[in-house]
């Protein structure tokens, strides 16, 4: 009897086991504090699903997602045309923008500056401008710290400030050869950006709005930010960019094949209402207009 009794236990444990679905989730570091709170929301309402989140950045996301080594890839950049070619050989892939964000550059605290034009963030992050007081700060030296090339946001700053593209495609021609100062210090991730940044009066840097607003990015100060400086000089906050008034704004994307029924789950998950609002707690704007309530009763 006891053996029948063990062969039964024996029997609904692996049937547990079969159920149990496991999802991984691999790139965007300035993604991974967001998916991080989407996954735990998804998983507190589907218990048989346990999803692992991965950073790495953009890059390291796609890859694997190419070489089929994670389920979804997330990505704070637009897929590049040779990725586009690898992807499209493994399947019908989807690319979806679950939300938007800003990427904010920030100094510490007591950095006496308050905002910064493209012109000036391209002059100190290419090493034109090397110290402070040029730009109205102290005399001192600027310490340029950079994301490695598997970020995102370095990429989106890189061709959009560095590089100049959003003062038109002219402009773009002239400096699209343009490269990060020689004395630049690149960090693996966020974190160390952050600590870098907290310790050091004289550093400058760029990360993902939604990490720069973050509980953890306190002991930093965004800048307020403008094209020209005959523009207004606005804050990075959801509210700006939901507005389009802060411009260093751009969409986050998740990437997958179509057909796998875990993955279609958790995508449903995201973009409902529950997972917008998950969003939101992140520090980032939602994709998708909020559900709107029609009541019944008669006026």
């Amino acid at each position: 009897m006891k053996s029948l009794t063990y062969i039964v236990f024996i029997l609904i444990s692996m049937f547990f086991q079969n159920c149990q679905k496991s999802l991984l989730v691999t790139g965007s570091e300035t993604m991974h504090p967001m998916m991080l709170i989407l996954a735990n929301a998804y998983m507190k309402t589907n218990s048989r699903t346990t999803v692992d989140i991965k950073g790495g950045g953009s890059k390291v996301g796609i890859d694997s997602l190419i070489k089929k080594q994670t389920d979804i890839a997330v990505a704070s950049r637009d897929i590049l045309p040779e990725e586009s070619e690898k992807l499209d050989k493994n399947g019908k892939l989807e690319k979806l923008t679950i939300a938007y964000d800003g990427a904010s550059i920030v100094v510490h605290p007591q950095n006496p500056i308050e905002s910064i034009t493209l012109t000036q963030a391209s002059d100190i992050f290419s090493g034109k401008i090397t110290n402070w007081k040029e730009i109205g700060g102290s005399d001192s030296r600027i310490q340029v710290i950079i994301r490695n090339d598997n970020s995102g946001t370095a990429y989106f700053f890189k061709e959009h400030i560095l590089q100049k593209h959003d003062l038109g495609e002219d402009e773009y021609n002239q400096n699209k050869n343009l490269e990060y100062t020689s004395t630049s210090k690149t960090v693996q991730d966020n974190s160390e950006l952050l600590e870098i940044v907290s310790k050091n009066p004289d550093t400058i840097a760029y990360i993902g709005m939604g990490s720069a607003i973050s509980e953890i990015s306190k002991k930093v100060k965004p800048l307020k930010y403008h094209r020209t400086d005959e523009t207004e000089a606005i804050i990075p906050s959801i509210e700006n960019v939901y507005n389009r008034k802060y411009k260093l704004a751009r969409p986050l994307f998740i990437l997958y094949y179509q057909g796998t029924g875990k993955v279609d789950e958790f995508i449903s998950f995201i973009t409902s209402e529950q997972g917008q609002q998950a969003v939101i707690k992140s520090g980032y704007l939602r994709s998708s207009l909020p559900e709107v309530k029609i009541s019944d009763k008669k006026q």
